[in-house]
């Protein structure tokens, strides 16, 4: 799902893609059945058993503003609940004409770079609704869109014949400008549509490839190969899971009189693997290292570390985590007194957990310069200048001498 600029149309041409045209899809794949194949762990998953979202896995985008697509709801937490074991998020159209839904995100909970993801959804129906889920870069907040990245696992635009029943795969990235590829359209055969029943949205992302597959069948795939598609560094950096419901924008338009509310985009589950050949536990290459500053001045502390997938970073200082430390080098500016303690940052990813050593910052005090020598106006013993008390007393003294010498001139005269 286009997250920042108006949707390009369709036709994709600017990588290479293989779209697996009048490929049969299985008529039903349940919770049961459905299988990521051999070789995947299972890392994470969310089966929406409780009675509410999760916020351990997800959190929200909220509000209006039309989201980059001119989209027309405005996004609560209200319109996503957890019901009968899925989550639903409903697209409401409410008196006074305006639209309500949700959109949830692991963005700052849970992230992952390379991996199988899947969903099982059921998707709503009509003019205007525009059901998605897909991944961004982490690095969205600090390099913006699209240059962080997108993998749209699944997207429909709704509105009858050759839209109900559609879906679409795609990735974005940043190549001198927006550029994207993927899937033509994947349409289910006549008469079905996706919200007849469930199906399992998948994405399989190597260093190699991106595939995409909808209940276990393989629609399309593209190279993000390094080789061969250099220009796609975004392939291969932690990403995090969205799931949206929007009301209309750019390129499926609004509701219509037809459109009937409310549309629910229901979830069954949602699961994250990881391969086996390719998983391993972070391990630190270049540890933190131990730094004297004085107060005022700045310091960096920097790691170094491996693992697959790549792992993410989290700063603590004595055992608690400093927001948004969450890259290989930690900056500290100004640093005063209550920034002295042990660092250390922890590395995880789907095959384990890493904490590095700590790297103890001290932080000293500034020496205030000494006070300037008195200056010297001459005379007075041992070359210091006499004091302005002193001097008034030398005066009086002075005067009374003179005093005593005019009475004394006064008797003998």
């Amino acid at each position: 799902m286009n997250s920042l600029l108006s949707v390009v149309p369709r036709a994709w041409l600017s990588g290479a893609f293989v779209f697996l045209c009048g490929a049969p899809l299985a008529a039903q794949v349940t919770a049961d059945n459905w299988s990521p194949g051999a070789g995947w762990n299972l890392v994470w998953a969310d089966e929406f058993t409780g009675n509410a979202v999760n916020t351990t896995n997800w959190t929200y985008d909220l509000g209006a503003g039309g989201w980059g697509n001119n989209e027309l709801e405005t996004y609560t937490t209200a319109n996503a609940t957890v019901q009968d074991g899925e989550l639903r998020i409903t697209a409401q159209k409410n008196a006074d004409g305006s639209y309500t839904s949700a959109r949830l995100k692991t963005q700052d909970r849970l992230s992952w770079t390379y991996g199988k993801f899947a969903a099982r959804m059921r998707l709503p129906l009509g003019q205007g609704m525009w059901p998605a889920f897909w991944m961004l870069g982490t690095n969205i907040t600090t390099v913006g869109w699209p240059k962080c990245g997108e993998i749209d696992v699944m997207e429909m635009i709704g509105g009858g014949e050759d839209r109900d029943d559609s879906v679409y795969g795609t990735i974005h990235w940043d190549s001198g400008g927006h550029a994207a590829t993927g899937s033509s359209r994947i349409e289910l055969v006549d008469p079905e549509i996706f919200h007849d029943d469930y199906h399992v949205f998948e994405v399989e992302w190597t260093p190699a490839v991106i595939i995409w597959r909808i209940d276990g069948v393989e629609t399309a795939r593209t190279s993000i190969d390094r080789t061969a598609q250099p220009d796609r560094e975004e392939f291969h950096r932690p990403f995090f899971l969205v799931l949206n419901l929007a009301v209309g924008g750019n390129w499926p338009g609004a509701p219509d009189a037809s459109t009937v509310f409310p549309q629910v985009l229901a979830v069954d589950w949602v699961r994250a693997y990881a391969s086996e050949a390719t998983a391993s536990a972070p391990a630190f290459i270049a540890q933190p290292k131990a730094a004297t500053a004085t107060a005022g001045d700045s310091v960096s502390f920097s790691v170094t570390v491996s693992g697959q997938p790549e792992p993410t970073l989290q700063w603590q200082r004595d055992g608690v985590s400093i927001a948004g430390a969450t890259s290989a080098t930690l900056s500290l500016s100004n640093v005063i007194a209550v920034d002295a303690g042990n660092y250390r940052v922890i590395a995880t990813n789907s095959a384990g957990t890493t904490t590095s050593d700590a790297a103890a910052l001290t932080v000293t005090t500034p020496t205030p310069p000494p006070s300037p020598a008195p200056t010297s106006s001459g005379g007075g013993g041992g070359g210091g200048a006499p004091s302005a008390y002193f001097a008034i007393a030398i005066a009086v003294l002075a005067w009374l001498r003179g005093r005593c010498d005019q009475r004394r001139t006064a008797r003998e005269s």
